[in-house]
């Protein structure tokens, strides 16, 4: 007997090849079987459980006996071809991404990693979806330990059903107090290999474009490709860049509300008559309006991401333009705090990592909380918190204000200076 799942192979090749092919056997053991039909990646199979993840993994099985089955890969070729990366733009670099199929994932890595120190172990997770999920490491570079520990998570694992690479990621990095990620996602095989070079290990899932690179520390998120491109001077001056737009994304609202608020006598008396000129007419304190207009922005960017690329463009234009012109008219806010909350939304576009960009949000309003309360102390009292939050946490045995606290000299030569 043959049996296959229609949706998944492709029926052109089990007519013309397999049954074809053993029309003309007249004794079916298994050694004519595999001898006339050669030209396939063949399995034997042993279980029930086999068959059912065989066949709905797109191969055709042929029942010879009891407990004795052949499986043959005459999967569909359902999956995209490698493109361009639509989510980490760089001006330079490889323009190949990894797709939906984990084989090619992996031959995108194994295409620029020759060498036998790469190894994978695979894992079937998912009691439902019998998710292929690859780990790939560099035998002569990983530590032992971090493969021990992340092995045993992925083994530990037992859950219904994983569509994506998102919920092998939270199972990971297990819930903390600690808002910012500590594993990056991307879908450049360009970055991934680097990671792997420098001792990281990869995770892939199928179905999934992105995978998980762990673990990693702040410093990361402010590492780009480009910086491979550039001299080291051009660079670090780059990274100083963005490690500044870091700060203001997080502390430019809480430092106006202090000053504007508890701290007037920081500003000069011109600035600070024309600030008390512009709120005159504004109704609501500081706090409230610097609230208004930062969710008014997250509104806007959250509309820009599911609308279509052809109208996010126009949406931008309408929310910017617009909507503060006439909030500046209509006296609910001043325009200085437009000023503000530009150039916050402004600096929190150099980050792309959806989860940091959430962090950021997170701990820009604790500061704004905090310096609504007790002005520029609130704001040192948020930093001391923040400060004491990050340095006490860690994935792995990997503390995330490394290669900063601890010191590590070796890596300082390519964090902030490079």
């Amino acid at each position: 007997y043959i049996i296959y799942n229609e949706t998944l192979i492709s029926a052109d090749t089990v007519s013309d090849f397999i049954i074809r092919s053993l029309n003309h056997i007249k004794i079916p053991t298994k050694s004519n079987i595999t001898n006339k039909i050669n030209n396939f990646k063949y399995k034997y199979i042993y279980t029930y459980e086999d068959i059912c993840y065989y066949l709905n993994s797109g191969f055709t099985i042929i029942l010879l006996d009891k407990n004795n089955y052949l499986a043959l890969e005459t999967r569909r070729d359902l999956s995209r071809g490698v493109a361009v990366p639509t989510t980490e733009n760089a001006t330079r670099g490889p323009l190949d991404s990894f797709t939906e199929n984990i084989e090619t994932n992996i031959g995108l890595i194994k295409r620029r990693i020759k060498s036998n120190d790469l190894w994978i172990k695979p894992y079937r997770i998912g009691k439902y979806t019998n998710t292929s999920i690859s780990l790939l490491y560099v035998s002569s570079i990983t530590k032992p330990s971090l493969l021990e520990k992340v092995d045993k998570i992925l083994k530990r694992i037992n859950i219904d059903g994983v569509i994506s690479a998102g919920i092998i990621r939270n199972l990971i990095d297990v819930e903390s107090k600690n808002v910012f990620p500590n594993i990056i996602s991307t879908e450049k095989p360009h970055t991934a290999v680097k990671y792997l070079l420098e001792g990281h290990i990869i995770i892939l899932v199928d179905n999934d474009p992105f995978v998980l690179v762990l673990p990693v520390s702040l410093n990361d998120y402010f590492l780009s490709g480009d910086d491979d491109y550039n001299r080291s001077p051009n660079i670090t001056v780059t990274r100083i860049i963005r490690y500044i737009t870091f700060a203001i994304t997080i502390l430019t609202p809480g430092i106006y509300i202090a000053v504007t608020t508890y701290n007037q006598e920081i500003l000069p008396t011109p600035l600070l008559i024309g600030i008390a000129a512009q709120r005159e007419n504004v109704p609501f304190s500081t706090f409230v309006e610097a609230i208004i207009m930062s969710l008014s922005f997250e509104i806007l960017r959250e509309s820009d991401l599911k609308n279509p690329s052809f109208a996010s463009s126009a949406l931008s234009i309408v929310g910017a333009l617009i909507l503060g012109e006439a909030a500046v008219s209509a006296g609910i806010v001043s325009p200085i705090m437009i000023i503000v909350i530009a150039i916050t939304s402004i600096s929190s576009l150099t980050f792309v990592e959806p989860e940091f960009i959430n962090a950021l949000r997170i701990y820009r309003l604790l500061f704004m909380i905090g310096a609504t309360i007790l002005g520029v102390h609130g704001l040192l009292l948020v930093l001391i918190f923040m400060l004491i939050n990050l340095s006490s946490y860690e994935l792995l045995n990997l503390p995330y204000l490394s290669p900063f606290s601890p010191t590590i000299y070796s890596k300082l030569k390519d964090s902030i200076i490079k």
